[in-house]
């Protein structure tokens, strides 16, 4: 229930400012603002039922609903358009089609009438939306009236009320409608039921206003048609926003059976059929067609460039006279209920009716007026304009998104006329330009409307009526929209319904489907057309008739174009159009073509290019044909084409059983592929031709051609080839003529290119290619003809891009003939986008989409052989991935409006190699040449279908071969040549792209180069940015193919962009056209990849190809997203070791590592050849060229060069070389893809296992050898002056004895293996406390683990100064291979010899190690032992620091207070679970610093510090799970390398201790089967886990602070049933020295002493060390850490139990 408001609902002052200047002016007596609720609705009817307004109608039959009657001179539009007016300042403006009046007269005139209209009633206020309330194309509105009729009609026409005002923001402005009755009472006085003023009705628009406005008085009618002030005003403000356009324009949406639905919008003019049109129900089964709008649209372009339509309406405001059960069964359903009616007629039980609803009138009625009537009353019941108004949203057959905020796209526009003769039933414009030509001047001829005559007009549009500006604007912001629009701009089309014979309607009313099936189909490229002079027709055998009782003769009629007639009505067209002023000729240019094409000859040429004509005169006298023919490109022509080569012997027809419409040719055996050595380009200077074309002087050239010409077709005809290359009508098409008198030419230029009559009239006057081709063969009267007419000897192909055109002389084959394809399409072609700033290229085109539904499009040239076509036509492998084809050869790419890289395929057909294409190979090329094909130079099988090698595993047992033999398997020749080639239409290819033919093009996201080599270049690659992308394709090398028939097979080459053959122009200009282009794309510019497929190893293919490479696809498209992962190399990004999806692909990793493998002296070996290759083009090569080859070469060499100029430390690098003789030397850098890489080289070598990335993400498995699992201690060494030194627990070896001995074992210890050099730094980067070394090793598993648990690599290289010392660590597995072992073994060592020598001479500052022997653990790794405690135990002696192993944390209290703790407990004591303890105690927390060593010094503040020195974890997975250790758990979700752990059979790991129970199956750490019924452990006892300490999940913020963690407490421990308490504190410094140094673990042998839990890898005396605690104190100020001594593991005597439950607590 609303109500009258004291206050208003709205916060817009606009609103406001408006609503209180109308309520001042008309004085009504009260305000009303309308809720738009339901309630409200109801009220509102209620009330104007008991004014007499309404008479409610009989609730059984029509609940609801409502019958309005209006006062007699106010009942249709036509009482009110001589009193609209169009007030702009300008007169010119408003348009000839309206009445104008100057604003300033007008707003005085309304003034006056307004003045007070409203007294007595009440001003109802009413916020409206033209559209959906979310659009941002809807217009909004605010209606001030004092007609509540008016107001429940707005309700259902619109969305209305408060829901409205909710949407609208504060500044939004609004379109003011004002509105009266123009009756105003006096008190007592009564109403009437239909207030009106009809002697002042006045309507006013303002459209120049700074907020338009639109003013109405004294009809209620005048709002009720509201179309016309809804699109006046609409349309007057276009200028404004060029991107949308008010139209009188239904839409429908037609559905398939398939469930595609296109949508159509159908402008038609006033008495052509619109409403009837939109509500149609289809006849046809399984097709349907929904109603989107009845009247208006808006129409605009969205982001994608298409054309979207939005409904304005909320309602239908139609006409009820004439409807149906019978021709508008949807209205009738629509109006059942809940409908106001307006001027129909009564029956006596209360419903309505009106004329044309029943076949019958009843027998009795209330007419309209109200008064009686019979069917003998000699007058309408109805008022012929009688009306209904209801919701859409009830309407059975409206569409699902008639209300959607972005509207519906448009696939197709209409325009309808209305002629009894000379236009058929429907037709469709060439192109946009020409479409807007018709829509401009639709004929409406005379017709008779309930007794008014209706003169014949033209009514552009259908807005005559409605227009709100100069007409000519609105044709040009029509024409204008255009350029908006992206490749999917609307088709237009013309219909008339009203063809007439003999007085009677020539097609059905209500079979409206088949037109827009026919529509639907020509929109989805589903169909051929015909072409005439006005436009395309249907085909007569393709416009479905199903079911109607019509006769082919009957639909001629339909369809037929009466040229007289439309001529006679030329002279008015051109009076209308000069009538026009247009600005532009856009409708006088189609006018003249028309009139052009309707005076053509049907049996002459349809042009009147009169170059064209003469040109081909002039030929027709050099080459003497028997007859010049035309080619219309019908498929009617090419049948008789095809009919005409059987009867020749040029073609066999094949089995239509088994390859329906298709031909098999069989060529002369020397003309059978391109002729590279005899195709010429002709330039004026030789050195634009460049080094790698042919070249000839174009006026020899054309002499000799000319000479060759003359008489050359005698006794032939001469075939006038009209091509197209691109879609016809494209921006980015260009057109051409070829010249032939080889009718096998015209049949494969049908299929290859758009040929025919319909690119003469696309091209008219403009630019095209003159071809000239002749298969040099003429013939005497008389003579003969051969079955592949030929001259070899005389063969040539040039090509002149100066003038530019192509002539071929004396082959028949291909691209020799075919000179839309190589010659234009690329030679020429490439030369022309050289100069209009684009490119030609030899690319195939493809658009990938995936699983989400990401769409993208990729280039790719690939020279012969290389999987061209396979790839265009690829069927993805991948789950829920699909692969089209737009093209497979050639790409013209262009730069979008958007700054994007776009591209058409200019050809419409495969022209494709036969041989090795098969079902396995290319299914989809297998599919698309299964029918309408031709074949050339493949073997015919018996039962008349076609074979060549590759087609089956298994041969048939006899065929006749390419040359008209037979042949059997054995006869030691091939069946078909190794060239033989097929043509098929691109349509037909099962995996064409929608987009495949679209005038636009498609937006490219990423460019494919490729090659073919066995070695060198990984499966893929991308460029770091375009100019080296431009670099890559410049290097492509390849084979050689039979395609080129002067080449070598096998040999070869280099082919930048697989353009080597094509380039019609000096190739180092081409390659800065390539680098050049880079300026005109925007910020989405292509990535630029490099592919090779064809990577080998031992002979055999590494990766399986076809299907499989959407795999490869896939990661291109996540790089293009930015998601995908690579590694840096020297020659671009490649995939790291998981990057490629390879989920159901039997591929080892071996083989993954293989194809992505980057060999730095194979790409060296590359340079050389690649700066030959350059040489050639001398100057002319690109500067960007030579520098990004250079950059390569910088690159490649610091692979191997060292990347330090520290003299020192080179120098001991070339002793060890000279020591160790390593085959490769690499240094290195610590980066993530060195990690990928050596993972994948570890994989390779069966060193290591990928577990299953969803379980444990970027982590690994290694399984040492058996023998070499633990510390090496016996002949571990500490190597000083004095034995003394070294102490009773190390053993100690002469130094130069030691040194004699290991280097013995070191020398040649490395060769056949690479020696990898690790710059590391023990400590944060830049740390005071931190220090550094340099290791050698030749082991890779070493490697990884030092790039986990050091900071290593380059950026240490960059800190470490010559100056500062660094600590030289040596180490070998012990293993090179040499002589008779040349393959690695997965785990090298030497089991009979190792060793580990620590060199120690604090005297001297002399440290080194030397490890030989092992690859296991710290015998390999020796930053952690060796440096970190056992040197660096002796170095922090000398220089006043302890290096320990201690674990690292810091205990928050819930307070926040945080204290750090050292804590030394020996093996088994549980230092690494206590350093990642989760407490069980609420508000406490323990974070990690370190696990296993630390570094304490005395900071500046006189307390102790701690570093943790390194930067990973190395620790023992054994007996960790989550009780014991959740912290641990966690860390090693990912990123970590296990070593010697069991695997579980889904590629997870296990160990005992992990779980309670056993898994049923594993394997071991050994690589053998186990279960728990096994005698042996499933992981070894001392397996280990490495992992970067930084994704510990309890991680201290401070962990690898440079300048550590302050020290508050030791805790050291070990491990007794009895004697220490669970916690002791001691009482002095030396106190906890002494309790620290008497720690030991019970053993059955009795209690183990283990000093500060250091004796295993302390490097100097016990004793030295003990003293050397005992006087750190002296340094240490008055806050020293206190120290405490813990026992975890105390039992009960009696139940040998622990005491204490330990972990968490």
């Amino acid at each position: 229930m609303s109500e009258t408001r004291d206050h208003e609902p709205s916060s817009n002052l606009h609103i406001l400012k408006f609503v209180e200047a109308a309520r001042k002016k008309c004085s009504p007596d009260r305000v009303h603002w309308c809720t738009g609720t339901k309630e409200e609705w109801t009220q509102f009817c209620n009330q104007l039922v008991e004014s007499g307004t309404l008479i409610k109608l009989n609730s059984e039959l029509r609940p609801n609903s409502y019958l309005a009657r209006t006062h007699e001179r106010d009942v249709d539009i036509s009482s009110i358009e001589s009193k609209t007016y169009v007030c702009t300042v300008n007169q010119g403006d408003s348009g000839s089609t309206n009445e104008w009046k100057e604003p300033r007269v007008a707003k005085a005139e309304l003034d006056k009438l307004f003045s007070g209209c409203m007294r007595g009633r009440t001003m109802y206020v009413l916020p409206y939306s033209m559209g959906p309330l979310k659009s941002k194309w809807s217009k909004f509105g605010i209606l001030c009236t004092d007609s509540l009729y008016i107001i429940v009609t707005m309700a259902l026409k619109y969305i209305v009320g408060k829901a409205v005002l909710d949407e609208l923001p504060d500044e939004e402005t609004v379109l003011p409608t004002l509105h009266s009755v123009g009756m105003p009472l006096v008190k007592g006085q009564k109403d009437v039921p239909w207030p009106c003023s009809p002697d002042n009705i006045y309507v006013a628009m303002f459209p120049d206003e700074a907020v338009p406005y639109v003013a109405a008085f004294g009809s209620v009618f005048a709002f009720l048609c509201a179309r016309s002030s809804t699109l006046r005003l609409a349309t007057s403000g276009t200028k404004a926003n060029p991107k949308f356009l008010a139209t009188n324009c239904a839409v429908i949406a037609l559905t398939s059976p398939e469930g595609d639905t296109k949508y159509i919008g159908q402008c038609m003019p006033r008495g052509t059929g619109t409403t009837g049109l939109a509500f149609d129900i289809s006849t046809l089964p399984g097709w349907t067609q929904r109603c989107v709008s009845s009247e208006i649209s808006w129409l605009n372009i969205g982001s994608d460039g298409r054309m979207f339509a939005v409904n304005p309406h909320a309602g239908i405001f139609g006409i009820a006279t004439g409807n149906s059960d019978y021709n508008n069964r949807s209205i009738m359903d629509t109006i059942q209920s809940n409908t106001i009616f307006t001027n129909c007629a009564l029956t006596h039980d209360g419903d309505v009716w009106w004329e044309g609803m029943t076949k019958e009138p009843p027998a009795d009625l209330i007419d309209w007026t109200g008064q009686k009537w019979s069917p003998e009353s000699g007058r309408t019941a109805a008022h012929p304009a009688s009306r209904y108004t209801v919701s859409a949203a009830q309407c059975p057959v409206t569409d699902p998104n008639w209300n959607n905020p972005e509207g519906v796209p448009l696939s197709a526009i209409v325009f309808g006329m209305r002629v009894k003769a000379a236009f058929p039933l429907v037709f469709e414009a060439f192109n946009w330009k020409h479409g807007i030509f018709w829509g401009s001047v639709l004929d409406v001829e005379q017709r008779e409307v309930s007794g008014k005559v209706i003169p014949e007009h033209r009514d552009p549009f259908g807005m005559a009526q409605y227009l709100g500006c100069n007409i000519s604007n609105y044709i040009q912001n029509w024409s204008n929209l255009r350029k908006y629009m992206g490749y999917n701009s609307p088709k237009i089309f013309c219909v008339n319904l009203f063809l007439e014979e003999k007085g009677e309607l020539l097609w059905k009313s209500g079979e409206t489907c088949r037109i827009n099936k026919w529509i639907y189909q020509r929109v989805s490229h589903d169909i051929e057309a015909k072409r005439s002079a006005i436009g395309y027709l249907p085909m007569l055998r393709s416009f479905d008739i199903s079911g109607l009782h019509m006769s082919i003769d009957y639909v001629s009629k339909l369809l037929n174009v009466d040229k007289e007639l439309i001529l006679k009505q030329f002279p008015a067209i051109k009076s209308y159009i000069d009538s026009l002023s247009l600005p532009s000729t856009d409708l006088l240019e189609p006018l003249e073509n028309l009139r052009q094409q309707l005076t053509l000859d049907d049996h002459q040429p349809q042009t009147t290019n009169q170059d064209l004509l003469n040109w081909v005169t002039s030929l027709g006298a050099l080459c003497k044909p028997d007859k010049i023919y035309w080619c219309n490109g019908s498929e009617a022509e090419y049948d008789e084409m095809c009919s005409l080569l059987v009867q020749q012997g040029t073609f066999i027809r094949l089995n239509p059983e088994l390859r329906p419409n298709s031909y098999l040719a069989r060529s002369d055996p020397r003309d059978v592929a391109r002729v590279e050595s005899k195709t010429f380009i002709c330039t004026t200077d030789k050195e634009d031709t460049g080094p790698t074309n042919n070249w000839g002087d174009p006026k020899e050239m054309k002499e000799r051609l000319n000479k060759l010409f003359d008489g050359c077709m005698k006794g032939r005809t001469m075939y006038v080839i009209p091509f197209s290359m691109g879609p016809v009508g494209s921006p980015y098409a260009r057109y051409g003529v070829e010249i032939s008198d080889s009718p096998y030419v015209v049949v494969n230029m049908k299929i290859m290119t758009r040929i025919g009559t319909k690119v003469l009239s696309q091209m008219g006057n403009d630019n095209y290619l003159k071809c000239l081709h002749s298969v040099g063969y003429p013939l005497t009267a008389g003579q003969k003809d051969v079955v592949w007419p030929c001259n070899p000897e005389n063969t040539v192909i040039a090509h002149f891009p100066e003038e530019p055109s192509v002539m071929s002389f004396g082959s028949g084959y291909g691209g020799n003939a075919l000179l839309g394809k190589k010659s234009y399409a690329l030679r020429i072609a490439s030369s022309m986008a050289r100069k209009e700033g684009w490119l030609a290229e030899h690319m195939l085109i493809l658009s990938l989409t995936s699983p989400q539904g990401n769409k993208y499009y990729i280039v790719a040239a690939f020279p012969s052989a290389c999987g061209k076509t396979n790839l265009a036509m690829l069927v993805p492998t991948l789950p829920g991935w699909s692969v089209r084809c737009v093209g497979d050869d050639i790409a013209w790419l262009h730069v979008g409006e958007d700054g994007r890289l776009y591209a058409i395929n200019p050809e419409s057909g495969f022209f494709g190699v036969a041989s090795g294409t098969s079902s396995q190979t290319n299914l989809s090329a297998m599919e698309t040449i299964n029918r309408n094909s031709l074949f050339t130079n493949v073997a015919l099988t018996p039962d008349g279908d076609v074979w060549w090698e590759g087609l089956t595993k298994t041969p048939p047992p006899e065929l006749i071969d390419w040359t008209g033999q037979k042949w059997t398997p054995g006869c030691g020749r091939l069946a078909a040549h190794p060239n033989s080639r097929y043509t098929a239409p691109i349509a037909q290819c099962p995996v064409i792209d929608s987009e495949w033919d679209n005038a636009n093009g498609v937006p490219i996201c990423a460019i494919l180069f490729g090659g073919r080599r066995e070695k060198v270049v990984p499966l893929v690659t991308e460029a770091f940015i375009w100019e080296q992308g431009v670099f890559m394709g410049s290097i492509i090398s390849s084979e050689q193919t039979a395609a080129a028939a002067d080449s070598k097979v096998g040999a070869v080459r280099r082919d930048p962009m697989a353009m080597i053959p094509f380039c019609g122009y000096n190739m180092g200009d081409y390659f800065s056209n390539w680098i050049d282009f880079r300026k005109n794309l925007g910020f989405l510019s292509p990535k630029v990849f490099y592919v090779n497929w064809f990577r080998k190893s031992e002979g055999k293919f590494l990766w399986p190809g076809f299907g499989e490479n959407s795999r490869v696809l896939k990661w291109i498209c996540e790089r293009v997203d930015g998601v995908g992962k690579a590694r840096s190399t020297p020659i671009g990004y490649v995939p790291t070791h998981d990057a490629l999806d390879l989920d159901g692909l039997d591929i080892s990793q071996e083989a993954i590592h293989k194809l992505l493998h980057v060999d730095p002296q194979l790409w060296l070996e590359e340079i050389p050849g690649i700066r030959e290759f350059y040489s050639q083009f001398g100057n002319r090569l690109p500067v960007s060229l030579r520098e990004s080859l250079d950059s390569l070469e910088a690159r490649l060499l610091a692979t191997t060069a060292a990347p330090t100029g520290n003299k020192i430390l080179l120098k001991w690098i070339e002793e060890m070389k000279a020591l160790l003789k390593p085959d490769h030397v690499h240094w290195c850098t610590g980066t993530k893809e060195e990690y990928n890489e050596l993972c994948d080289t570890m994989i390779s070598s069966g060193s290591m296992v990928r577990l299953n990335q969803e379980y444990r993400p970027d982590s690994y498995l290694v399984r040492t050898h058996p023998e070499d699992t633990l510390r090496i201690e016996n002949t571990s060494y500490i190597a000083t002056p004095k034995k003394r030194d070294a102490g009773p627990l190390n053993q100690w070896g002469e130094p130069k004895e030691l040194r004699k001995q290991i280097l013995a074992l070191l020398d040649g210890s490395m060769k056949g293996r690479t020696m990898y050099i690790i710059p590391f730094c023990m400590g944060p980067i830049g740390s005071t406390y931190a220090h550094y070394g340099v290791q050698v090793t030749d082991s890779p598993y070493v490697v990884l683990n030092m790039l986990i648990q050091t900071r290593a690599g380059t950026e240490v290289l960059s800190v470490l100064k010559e100056s500062q010392y660094f600590l030289p660590c040596v180490h070998s597995v012990g293993a090179p291979i040499t002589g008779e072992k040349k393959t690695k073994d997965s785990w090298p060592f030497n089991p009979h010899k190792r060793m580990i020598v620590h060199f120690a001479d604090p005297n001297t500052n002399d440290y080194s190690v030397y490890s030989y022997g092992s690859g296991f653990g710290s015998n390999g790794i020796v930053c952690r032992i060796s440096y970190g405690l056992r040197l660096g135990s002796i170095m922090g002696r000398k220089q006043g620091w302890l290096a320990e192993r201690c674990a690292l944390f810091g205990i928050t209290s819930p307070e926040g207070k945080r204290i750090y703790v050292a804590a030394a407990l020996p093996k088994g004591c549980g230092k690494t679970a206590l350093s990642m303890l989760v407490p069980t105690i609420p508000g406490w927390t323990v974070r990690c610093v370190g696990d296993d060593t630390a570094w304490l010094y005395v900071g500046e503040d006189g307390g102790l510090w701690a570093i943790n020195p390194e930067a990973g974890f190395y620790g023992v997975a054994t007996g960790m799970s989550d009780l014991t250790n959740r912290a641990g758990v966690a860390t090693v979700q990912r990123n970590t390398i296990f070593t010697n752990v069991a695997m579980t059979p889904d590629g997870d790991v296990w160990w005992e201790g992990k779980t309670k129970t056993a898994p049923e199956k594993l394997i071991d750490w050994k690589g053998a089967e186990w279960t728990p019924a096994s005698t042996t452990s499933a992981s070894h006892p001392q397996s280990r886990f490495t992992v970067p300490a930084k994704q510990c999940p309890v991680i201290d913020p401070h962990w690898d602070n440079p300048n550590g963690v302050p020290i508050s407490a030791f805790i050291f421990g070990g491990k007794r049933k009895t004697t220490y308490p669970l916690v002791t504190e001691a009482a002095t410094w030396e106190q906890g020295v002494f309790l620290a140094s008497a720690i030991g673990s019970d053993t059955a042998n009795g209690v183990h002493r283990d000093p500060m839990a250091l004796t295993p890898f302390l490097g100097y005396n016990v004793n030295d060390y003990l003293q050397n605690w005992i006087n750190f104190r002296t340094q240490l100020g008055y806050n020293i850490p206190k120290i405490f001594v813990v026992n975890w593991f105390r039992e009960n005597p009696a139940t040998k139990a622990p005491f204490w439950p330990g972990f968490g607590e």
